[in-house]
């Protein structure tokens, strides 16, 4: 929700900005239609500018709030003069991630609501039959729902808690890039956002090395980013930004970055890649959203299945006993 609210502040500035509204009354008319703490946030950004800081001092004091790339885009804007392209940028940038991140989220819903049904439901029979005792059935509940939330939640702990960088986030990442449909999802999604970077620190007039930089660290994977590094070395040494890149990386994605370095067309190519496999990464995201909820259910058959056979045989048991 807060990309959302964040992409809307920056469309909104950005809007105003290319209307020919002085920054601090832009960024004024833009707080006054935000809420706590994205409010207090860009109040602190207009008070700044209003003593005659640039915008981007005011984004550092929020560090919970922008992110570093917000921050050194936004620098780099006001230095080339291109703050309200970079801001619109951003904000195409937050709603695309907002929109996956509730794609994700949202195909997961119904398996979710699945798991607590078939882990109250399941064991039942065996409660109303008199065979269980109150204790025994919250515990036969409590362990199907830890089949599902303890691998859940020991992913979650190893992706909050290994090191951004190093081998074990490189393995870590490498990981994630081998997961059936969703591997090829999160590759495309890493393209994407590499250059998406690109072209918006591009646009932001950084210099070619520093978007490079900055763009290998917004993939959001270690091990897609090193297919990306050498390039920077390439650019320092005086050759193409294309002759570091990786024979890894898909043809239809080298091919036209070198075309475009030789015309001059980067900073377009670089959008085009962006959203052709921003379009690539969604569609294998919802891919994943209709096969994951189809094994969750498979285990939920086997769950209950499981439990209704012993139900008949408790059933079957007490007709023997008479």
């Amino acid at each position: 929700m807060a990309n959302k609210h964040l992409a809307r502040a920056y469309y909104n500035l950005s809007t105003l900005l290319q209307a020919g509204v002085p920054v601090t009354r832009s960024l004024k008319v833009v707080t006054a239609g935000l809420r706590a703490p994205l409010q207090k946030a860009f109040a602190r950004v207009a008070e700044g500018v209003s003593k005659g800081n640039p915008v981007a001092e005011g984004l550092k004091m929020s560090p919970r709030v922008f992110a570093p790339l917000d921050i050194m885009m936004i620098r780099a804007a006001e230095e080339s003069g291109n703050l309200p392209e970079a801001l619109s940028l951003l904000s195409k940038w937050y709603e695309f991630t907002r929109r996956l991140k509730w794609l994700i989220i949202s195909g997961m819903g119904l398996p979710f609501l699945l798991i607590h049904c078939a882990a109250v439901l399941g064991p039942f029979p065996k409660l109303a039959l008199g065979g269980w005792d109150v204790e025994r059935y919250v515990r036969s509940v409590l362990f199907i729902l830890a089949l599902f939330y303890v691998p859940a939640l020991t992913i979650i702990l190893i992706m909050r808690f290994t090191p951004y960088k190093g081998i074990a986030r490189r393995a870590l990442d490498q990981a994630s890039l081998k997961i059936p449909v969703l591997g090829k999802a999160l590759y495309r999604l890493a393209l994407s956002q590499y250059c998406w970077v690109f072209h918006m620190t591009s646009k932001a007039g950084m210099p070619v090395t520093e978007c490079a930089e900055m763009a290998a660290e917004g993939t959001g994977n270690s091990a897609v980013a090193e297919l990306f590094r050498p390039a920077v070395d390439s650019v320092r040494a005086g050759n193409p930004f294309s002759d570091g890149l990786s024979p890894k990386l898909p043809l239809e994605f080298l091919e036209p970055w070198r075309v475009a370095e030789e015309t001059g067309g980067l900073d377009d190519i670089s959008k085009r890649l962006a959203e052709n496999n921003g379009e690539s990464a969604e569609f294998r995201f919802k891919e994943f959203a209709v096969w994951f909820p189809r094994i969750i259910y498979f285990i939920i058959m086997f769950i209950m299945a499981y439990m209704v056979f012993q139900g008949y045989g408790m059933i079957y048991g007490s007709l023997l006993s008479f």
